[in-house]
């Protein structure tokens, strides 16, 4: 019998006395690939890089520009005017041809001119330059700070991914864990079944004690079953954060769960997660682009746009590049809104409700981080509470075993007695295990809401 006590309790010993802690070397391997390999974090990659982008776009508009145009021009139809330009001329001509009996003057036909310009081209460069445009100096600024606010978001994600992929890997180590245990249980009730069908072909008991025994290895199936039901599906989810197959293999680190529990002060974990959160940091820097657009739109109300510009080219009738075509010119220009019926007034307020919006809404992100990271730390203190308690049950029940085992070496207790207080230390044990894991899972949260993992 001694060999069903000692599986368990080196299983425990393992479980209960690593000293590597929950930096595990596997599961920070894990880590980085997740951080790699996760969907979902790409697409925040892609989120930032487009921000770059749009960063990039608001800065070049300070830069001028040089444009190359080219058109040519066949028209048929249209609108057109008769102009009796022979009806004019030619009775003048006439006379004048008379006058100087020759004839220097022909006669001109009458003329009907398009108004579609007819084999008309146009090839020229044009420049412009911006000498001071408010809305481009508040755009970039604006896109800097979209840009900030995306980069803590992606940070901000990524603490939420170290969460759920710690998460994970606990909820698969626990049901690896406790599917051992229990499978140890099942060779208990096993060794049970035998001793109780030796009493009953002894004609020392009835067959109910089989029955039981039997009801008892069923119900020890089952929860096998339902524990590698669950390691499946923490298997498939744990895959999916890391972007692997899910039916891919999970290296266990049983180390993980170490003996020394950590104790956090809550005040402190509150101002550092008020300070260390990129949620905050995304919605400080969407409340500075909130108030640049209010600038902006002040501006507009107060400061003209100023601009430079000119053309050079050739334009003409057939595509001749000769002087008579070339043409050259420039622009000063100064525009400025006298009337708009209120519209900038009302995008000015409209921007300044925006504004009061994002800064409610991060003071309101403010109270829930401080909500989440005080329920994290009660969630965390009573899972470290009733580890303990369970761990004291695990002793107790030790002790229990003790002594049943030395008055079955003495003749004083039945071998059922020593069976059934094995079972008691089994279930402690299992206990114990998953109140620790749960302890592992409620640290990783509370790490998670105070982001002490950036």
């Amino acid at each position: 019998m001694k060999i069903h006590l000692i599986q368990p309790m080196v299983l425990f010993l393992l479980l209960t006395h690593a000293a590597v802690g929950q930096n595990s070397p596997q599961l920070e391997a894990y880590l980085k690939e997740g951080l790699t390999n996760n969907l979902a974090l790409k697409q925040q990659d892609l989120n930032v890089q487009r921000s770059i982008e749009a960063v990039k776009q608001a800065r070049s508009l300070f830069y001028p520009t040089l444009q190359f145009d080219a058109n040519y021009t066949r028209a048929v139809g249209g609108r057109s005017i008769d102009f009796p330009i022979g009806d004019l001329l030619n009775p003048v001509y006439q006379t004048l041809n008379e006058l100087t009996q020759s004839s220097q003057f022909p006669q001109v036909q009458n003329e009907t001119i398009q108004f579609l310009p007819d084999n008309f081209q146009e090839t020229k460069v044009k420049f412009s330059y911006p000498l001071y445009n408010s809305d481009l100096r508040y755009n970039r600024n604006i896109q800097q700070n979209l840009y900030d606010s995306q980069v803590a978001t992606r940070a901000a994600y990524e603490n939420e991914l170290i969460y759920q992929i710690t998460d994970a890997y606990l909820q698969y180590l626990k049901a690896l864990e406790a599917e051992k245990i229990w499978a140890n249980t099942k060779e208990v009730y096993t060794e049970l079944r035998r001793f109780n069908e030796s009493l009953v072909k002894n004609n020392v008991a009835t067959r109910d004690i089989i029955a039981t025994a039997d009801y008892e290895l069923a119900r020890t199936d089952y929860q096998i079953f339902q524990l590698q039901a669950d390691q499946n599906t923490a298997r498939a989810y744990f895959n999916f954060l890391l972007n692997r197959d899910q039916q891919a293999p999970i290296e266990p680190d049983t180390t993980l769960l170490r003996p020394v529990l950590p104790v956090y002060d809550k005040q402190q974990l509150v101002t550092t997660g008020l300070n260390n959160r990129q949620e905050l940091e995304a919605l400080r820097s969407g409340l500075e682009a909130a108030e640049t657009n209010i600038k902006r739109n002040e501006a507009q109300m107060r400061i003209p746009d100023f601009y430079i510009g000119g053309e050079f080219g050739f334009q003409g009738f057939g595509y001749n590049f000769g002087d008579d075509q070339a043409f050259a010119l420039a622009q000063v220009g100064l525009t400025y809104d006298l009337f708009d019926a209120g519209l900038r007034k009302s995008r000015i307020q409209e921007a300044k409700i925006e504004s009061e919006q994002m800064r409610t809404r991060y003071n309101e992100t403010q109270q829930k981080i401080a909500l989440q990271i005080t329920r994290a730390w009660n969630d965390f203190d009573a899972a470290r509470k009733s580890y303990l308690a369970s761990r004291n049950a695990t002793a107790a029940a030790e002790e229990s075993y003790r002594i049943i085992n030395n008055k079955y070496r003495a003749n004083q207790a039945l071998l059922i007695e020593l069976l059934d207080a094995e079972n008691r230390v089994t279930s402690a044990r299992l206990q114990s295990l998953l109140e620790y894991a749960e302890v592992l899972r409620k640290e990783a949260a509370l790490k998670q809401a105070a982001a002490l993992n950036q």
